[in-house]
């Protein structure tokens, strides 16, 4: 799994699983907290479909921190206001870099954490895909 891949489905995993999963990390990997944990906002920038002109849609609250194992760095930014869960993932994103003896587990608990999403999204999306409307079809 790469690391883009990674960040991504600790945003989607079980907060409480992902914190348990990291405390059991812990008991045989020493980090160290370079960053963190913080609640922030961060600006969300989108363009304007016409004219494809960016401007700052919204802000969010965002929880982050970062870590650090020997030379591996350990990252994780999360939207809303979860800053236990943002250093567990860090330390969760620190254990698959150096290899941890439960990387394999841990992968395993995001790709499944990212296949459950993905399942929702297409559920969502088979409800709502009938009342689509397609304006090239129009006459």
């Amino acid at each position: 799994m790469r690391r883009e891949e990674r960040l991504e489905a600790i945003g989607v995993a079980d907060g409480d699983a992902l914190i348990a999963l990291a405390d059991e990390v812990l008991d045989t990997f020493d980090v160290e907290v370079t960053r963190g944990p913080t609640v922030g906002l961060l600006m969300v920038r989108v363009e304007e479909p016409v004219e494809r002109l960016p401007f700052n849609f919204t802000e969010v609250t965002v929880s982050e921190a970062e870590v650090g194992a020997g030379s591996h760095r350990g990252y994780a930014m999360l939207m809303g206001k979860h800053p236990e869960r943002a250093l567990a993932a860090a330390v969760l994103d620190a254990a698959v870099e150096a290899e941890h003896v439960l990387s394999p587990r841990i992968i395993e608990f995001l790709a499944a954490a990212r296949d459950t999403e993905a399942d929702a999204w297409a559920a969502r999306w088979s409800r709502i895909a009938p009342t689509r409307v397609r304006f090239e079809d129009m006459t």
